[in-house]
């Protein structure tokens, strides 16, 4: 602890810069070089870990701002963390912008009411949703769609300029005759 008879100097050990020099993920502690001063481990702050919890770590070089209470290092708590050289703001516009280091990327551009994901090279999204998922939009596919259940449809179904309620069939003939292709 700081000596109480300097005031100035307890003041000015009470926040200190830092960059992540080691991270143990399973116990959710860092330890930041200050300096030339390395702290033990030390517990950096979630936006939220109560009921809802986001897990969201510092990365190794990552700058920080470390509270330290009384001026005391060990007792550390990373409260946030600092754009830098080694690592830049991900946008210089008011989009909203989760950043990953393989190539992910979630953004939200309020001012054009678009929300985009992008996954990064090889990247595969799933969602699981027991009791159903609706899409209340028109939706544009660009690549093949594979069903294992059934697809149906309140509207018509279009496949190769064919309408599937509205096609006509040539050659169609009585009995166990096979009709031509649709027109």
């Amino acid at each position: 602890m700081s000596d109480l008879n300097d005031p100035r100097r307890l003041i000015g050990n009470l926040m200190r810069l830092g960059t992540i020099d080691s991270l143990d993920l399973a116990e959710g502690t860092v330890r930041v070089r200050v300096g030339e001063l390395l702290t033990g481990d030390i517990p950096f702050a979630a936006p939220r870990a109560g009921a809802v919890r986001i897990w969201s770590p510092p990365s190794l070089g990552e700058q920080v701002m470390l509270f330290c209470p009384e001026g005391d290092i060990e007792a550390g708590i990373i409260l946030g963390a600092l754009y830098s050289e080694a690592h830049p703001a991900p946008t210089s516009d008011g989009t909203f912008l989760v950043d990953f280091p393989d190539g992910t990327r979630l953004s939200y551009d309020a001012e054009a009411h678009k929300l985009a994901i992008t996954l990064g090279e090889s990247g595969a999204a799933e969602i699981t949703a027991p009791g159903g998922l609706t899409l209340n939009a028109d939706v544009q596919l660009n690549g093949k769609l594979d069903a294992t259940g059934k697809i149906t449809s309140t509207d018509d179904v279009v496949g190769g300029s064919k309408s599937l309620k509205g096609h006509k069939h040539l050659q169609v003939q009585p009995g166990n005759g096979v009709s031509g292709a649709p027109q």
